[in-house]
């Protein structure tokens, strides 16, 4: 039947055309049957995955979080939640008061650069690490049902890497102010001194001192060459007397 089908098909776009014969290489696709637990399956699966967005945008109240995470631990995450807040305002003022600077007509380029360069990674900080990575993790650790649940050392742990960003962005802000008072006049490199290394003579050692390192040198090798010797005769007794003990099999 679907050879025939396919015939049909060919004839009826061979008749369709005037001038040129074209056929039509469209096949009919396989009819995939689905049974009904897989749909059962994708029901629940769907149902379940809906009841659990709706928990997770539950709104609890602060007796139901004091219950499960205690008092000690809500205490915690509203610290950082607050630290977040101050840090994202401050960092955003900055970058606006920075911004600002570009009205500044005497600009050279490199200077333009560093004000733009410095704009952009503030906000890429506030916008990628803090209100999006952070603000997550202080939400999952006001979230009953997050699995596995975030500590409050998780969020210490965690500022504690984004802040020497922080503390970067902090000195790019001071250098772009101090260029500013500067008006604009970069300063001049310091030139740093190099130190040599101070070359110190060791005291000079007298002829009769000298000879007496020689002769000890010679007593420590002549020691060592008798040790070796004596090392070397009680191998050589112990080997010999191993070769007597063992009796070949040829005479058993």
């Amino acid at each position: 039947p679907q050879k025939q089908w396919y015939q049909r098909r060919v004839r009826g776009s061979m008749a369709k055309s005037d001038e040129s014969y074209v056929f039509d290489r469209f096949t009919p696709k396989k009819r995939t049957r689905t049974s009904f637990r897989s749909k059962l399956e994708e029901a629940k699966r769907q149902k379940q995955l809906l009841e659990q967005k709706k928990e997770e945008e539950k709104i609890y109240t602060e007796e139901e979080l004091v219950a499960h995470f205690g008092a000690d631990h809500l205490t915690g995450v509203r610290e950082c939640q607050r630290t977040l807040d101050t840090t994202c305002e401050r960092l955003l003022a900055l970058a606006t008061e920075v911004e600002r600077f570009l009205e500044v007509t005497q600009l050279t380029e490199k200077v333009q650069g560093d004000i733009e360069a410095f704009c952009g990674k503030t906000r890429l900080i506030v916008r990628s690490k803090l209100q999006k990575q952070y603000q997550k993790m202080v939400n999952d650790a006001l979230s009953p049902t997050y699995t596995p649940p975030t500590k409050v050392s998780d969020l210490t742990g965690f500022w504690e890497m984004i802040e020497l960003q922080i503390s970067q962005t902090q000195n790019a802000y001071e250098a772009l102010i101090q260029l500013k008072q500067n008006n604009w006049v970069e300063p001049e490199p310091v030139p740093t001194k190099v130190l040599k290394p101070k070359i110190v003579n060791k005291p000079a050692v007298s002829k009769a001192t000298a000879a007496k390192n020689i002769e000890k040198a010679k007593e420590r090798a002549e020691k060592m060459r008798i040790f070796r010797e004596e090392q070397r005769a009680k191998k050589a007794a112990l080997e010999k007397q191993q070769s007597e003990n063992t009796v070949p099999m040829e005479t058993q």
